[in-house]
């Protein structure tokens, strides 16, 4: 099973070194999440590439800088807010990538949006709900997160499914997936169907349930449930208007 927990914050635009410190703050409270969190490094674009100890700021922060140069270049009429994100993994090899999980950490300031992608997370990890609640819980510590949500991604035999594409309920919403946050207070009485209900800062952390399974009738209906009453409480925003209220 995969998982991709997707963070949506405020949009702005930062410089390469903003970005780098606003990085560092995720990337320190995901250590705290799970020591294999702990250091990351640059993404290799092609073989040839070196990696980057993010721990080097000075040339962690060049290469965000040369980042937005290059996509400045190619793309010299595109918004700057497109542009000077950061693409992490917690490897510095291909064995371990292949061996820890295949984690990759994207964070982008300028449209908003923050991602962390553990792929056959029930294989690395001993408890992987307990890990992608901390995980949760870190990237949603930020006061400028909306929404966060997690997607599913799982095969049985020859069939795959992505709970956002086969099993979600509103094609024109926002979903929360197995886990997610809502950045208003909720309790547990407004959503009676969630296996968890924390509130998080200025907002809520809710699982939808403890075991996702996209194979599991049961499982599937709790998730959508959950996500129901949210949109009944107008916490899933709309996400395309053309599709429906």
């Amino acid at each position: 099973m995969n998982i991709i927990i997707s963070c949506q914050i405020v949009p702005r635009v930062l410089t390469a070194a903003e970005t780098y410190d606003y990085s560092a703050g995720l990337i320190a409270r995901l250590a705290a999440a799970h020591v294999g969190f702990q250091h990351w490094w640059s993404m290799l674009a092609k073989p040839t590439d070196t990696r980057i100890a993010f721990d080097d700021r000075a040339r962690m922060t060049a290469w965000i800088q040369a980042g937005k140069d290059a996509f400045q270049l190619e793309y010299p009429n595109a918004s700057l807010s497109l542009s000077g994100g950061v693409l992490l993994t917690n490897v510095t090899s291909e064995a371990e990538w292949l061996a820890r999980g295949s984690i990759s950490l994207s964070i982008n300031p300028g449209p908003g949006n923050v991602r962390l992608e553990i792929c056959r997370i029930e294989e690395v990890f001993p408890s992987p709900t307990e890990l992608v609640w901390a995980s949760l819980r870190a990237l949603a510590y930020d006061s400028r997160a909306i929404v966060v949500n997690t997607n599913v991604q799982q095969g049985w035999g020859g069939e795959r499914k992505l709970y956002s594409l086969h099993c979600g309920v509103f094609p024109h919403r926002e979903f929360l997936g197995w886990m997610g946050y809502v950045d208003q207070p909720v309790d547990e009485s407004q959503v009676p169907d969630a296996a968890r209900v924390e509130r998080h800062g200025r907002g809520t952390m809710i699982m939808a349930t403890e075991d996702a399974d996209l194979f599991n009738a049961r499982s599937v209906e709790q998730m959508n449930r959950v996500e129901i009453r949210l949109a009944e409480l107008g916490l899933l925003p709309v996400t395309d208007a053309h599709l429906g209220g």
